[in-house]
């Protein structure tokens, strides 16, 4: 509690993360919903949520999502591991691979009980990815594209049956890391338009061919990697991030995960910015 992690919180944020270590499990774990630290630390839900992001960009804790539903690891959480089964979904390995007290107590209980979300499951992760490179599309071809996996190799269609699972919760998390300054995602209702919308764009980029004929994407990972690099496309733009003065009567209108997951967000995103260098 003297590190210069936890003393650069203010006095709230402090406080807040004593409830969490108070609240985790002996891996580290434990639920991260604003309502019940809230709760727990008796300040304001919208100041809980402020100072549980500032804790996470401190690296006191990580956030993943099982099922909608936002979790934490803390780091370096040397807790004697007592009990047999977690009662939070077991997080993903990106998430701890560089604390070996946590991979080996995590495995033990992966081993033991069906609680939760196996290591390496499709469950939200912040860490670290490989380097990617996003094609540049070609101007005016969004449309054509999203309709058709391919107009000339019919051959090399996917049926929907062999394509991965779209990673609804994945890919809000690599939103949430990649733009934090815009609108979170705080409702989700299951088959809703969000989700929907979120896996149609998951559709297209698993099924369309590349200007030189090769997929966007042939697996989950890399699919998650093609999201993440939009998302940083979109931080190339003035506009989406509001960085130029909006028109009159939208002065106040903020771009979100709906926009860029919408044609009209694809065409602005892909057609309008440059891939990162």
């Amino acid at each position: 509690m003297e590190s210069e992690a936890v003393l650069s919180l203010p006095v709230e944020g402090r406080w807040l993360f004593v409830i969490i270590i108070l609240s985790a499990d002996d891996v580290g774990l434990f639920e991260a919903t604003e309502f019940k630290l809230a709760r727990r630390a008796d300040v304001n839900r919208d100041l809980a949520g402020k100072l549980l992001q500032m804790i996470a960009d401190a690296d006191l804790i990580r956030l993943y999502v099982v099922d909608s539903k936002r979790y934490g690891f803390i780091p370096k959480f040397r807790q004697r591991l007592q009990i047999k089964t977690s009662k939070y979904p077991l997080p993903p390995r990106a998430i701890f691979q560089d604390d070996s007290d946590a991979l080996n107590k995590i495995n033990e209980l992966a081993s033991k009980t069906t609680v939760g979300a196996p290591v390496g499951s499709g469950c939200t992760t912040v860490g670290q990815p490989p380097e990617a490179e996003l094609e540049q599309e070609p101007e005016g071809k969004v449309s054509e594209l999203r309709n058709s996996s391919s107009s000339s190799a019919p051959r090399r269609r996917r049926k929907a049956a062999d394509l991965p699972v779209c990673p609804f919760d994945r890919i809000v998390a690599v939103y949430h890391e990649m733009l934090p300054e815009l609108p979170g995602v705080r409702v989700v209702r299951q088959g809703g338009k969000r989700q929907k919308a979120v896996a149609s764009m998951w559709h297209w980029v698993m099924t369309s061919i590349k200007g030189d004929g090769s997929r966007r994407a042939t697996t989950a990972e890399q699919g998650v990697e093609w999201f993440r690099d939009y998302f940083e496309r979109a931080r190339n733009s003035d506009w989406i991030m509001g960085r130029l003065p909006r028109g009159p009567g939208h002065e106040n209108w903020e771009a979100d995960l709906d926009y860029l997951c919408s044609e009209a967000g694809m065409k602005r995103v892909i057609e309008k910015t440059k891939a990162p260098t």
